[in-house]
């Protein structure tokens, strides 16, 4: 063996040392990347099914309270047929504004379901891009993290 030979072999371990190092320290730099990205995607979705979970009871009393408005319906009166003889319109009036009743009664549901649904994007919104903006900063922290490791 020529003395380039073993200098040549005294090499090899210490640079496989320190291609390891920057191995084990790359795969870390990883680890915690992810682990801040999937602790942040488990944030997300537990706000996602709170705010879930708010919404579908906000919705619920909306329709309950809506439901205790809606009057009880009458029975005919007794004189409810001499009233038909006397005015035969009146019925249909009656039905015509049960009918435009209900209608606003429904609209007024549709306007506080509306609104509802729209206080939960906004805050569920508000908490995705937080996580968002964490995860980025996750990802260019891994991104810095290994150029400094290759780099040295």
């Amino acid at each position: 063996m020529t003395t380039n030979d073993c200098q040549f072999q005294s090499m090899i371990p210490g640079s496989l040392d320190g291609v390891q190092a920057k191995v084990l320290e790359a795969v870390s730099a990883f680890a915690q990347a992810s682990e801040r990205v999937v602790g942040g995607l488990i944030e997300l979705s537990s706000v996602a099914a709170r705010e879930s979970l708010r919404t579908a009871v906000e919705l619920q009393a909306a329709a309950m309270d809506m439901a205790r408005t809606v009057p009880a319906p009458s029975l005919p009166k007794s004189d409810a047929v001499e009233e038909l003889r006397r005015d035969p319109l009146a019925w249909y009036r009656m039905g015509f504004e049960a009918l435009a009743d209900s209608t606003k009664r429904a609209a007024r549901l549709v306007e506080t379901n509306t609104q509802i649904v729209t206080r939960n994007t906004e805050r569920m919104q508000g908490s995705a891009e937080r996580v968002a903006k964490e995860i980025e900063q996750a990802a260019s922290g891994y991104v810095s993290r290994m150029k400094d490791i290759y780099t040295r």
